[in-house]
């Protein structure tokens, strides 16, 4: 990974300095733009690869998920104002203290948004529901959106690592949020028709205080 992102700093370095040179010729300061995108591209890339090929750290504490979901909505509200796209929330207070690793469960729940805020390109709705799934007793969080939806042949590959329907995606974001659920012993199930949006229900064990 050093062997990687130490020449694409480098080349960062060259194309700001070129961006900043050309600034009065709009032609050349769009090409160094586009290097500088890149580059930050393969440094995701690098990231993502990196965390995906490491074991999955996992460290749980009791906290309260309705404040994990309302402070990881506060991280995309100027994105989907800007893209005139509402937020819903119905977040039921009969869950108590949850076990959880919350930097992790952020981290799903930002990937989640993204991929829904990208859905939408002409606006439409958000939706963020938690609850509990009366039948399995464990935590439900259902994360939907009135975007594009998902074909039904690319349904089953989703998590599949370096599988993306995105030209600039890498294919390792929804691989690595199935990692993290599957490492706090949940699961993570989608349901979608193309043009009808889609939903991705999180469930999670709802251990008491003193439990695992």
């Amino acid at each position: 990974a050093h062997e990687i992102r130490n020449p694409l700093s480098s080349i960062k370095g060259f194309a700001t300095y070129f961006k900043e040179k050309y600034r009065d010729i709009p032609e050349e300061r769009k090409i160094a733009e586009i290097m500088v995108q890149e580059v930050d591209r393969l440094n995701r890339v690098v990231g993502q690869l990196l965390e995906f090929a490491r074991p999955m750290d996992i460290r749980k504490k009791l906290v309260s998920l309705q404040e994990v979901v309302r402070n990881s909505l506060k991280t995309i509200r100027q994105e989907t104002e800007k893209r005139n796209i509402a937020i819903k929330e119905d977040l039921s207070q009969e869950i108590g203290a949850v076990s959880i690793d919350p930097d992790r469960i952020n981290q799903v729940l930002l990937n989640l948004y993204l991929n829904a805020i990208d859905s939408m390109n002409d606006g439409g709705t958000l939706s963020i529901v938690l609850g509990m799934e009366k039948d399995s007793g464990k935590v439900k969080i259902a994360v939907s959106d009135t975007g594009d939806g998902i074909i039904n042949e690319n349904l089953a590959h989703i998590f599949d690592p370096y599988f993306t329907t995105k030209q600039s995606g890498t294919g390792l974001g929804l691989a690595i949020v199935h990692r993290i659920i599957e490492s706090h012993g949940g699961e993570i199930k989608v349901k979608s028709r193309p043009g009808n949006g889609t939903t991705i229900n999180i469930l999670l064990p709802f251990p008491r205080e003193g439990g695992d």
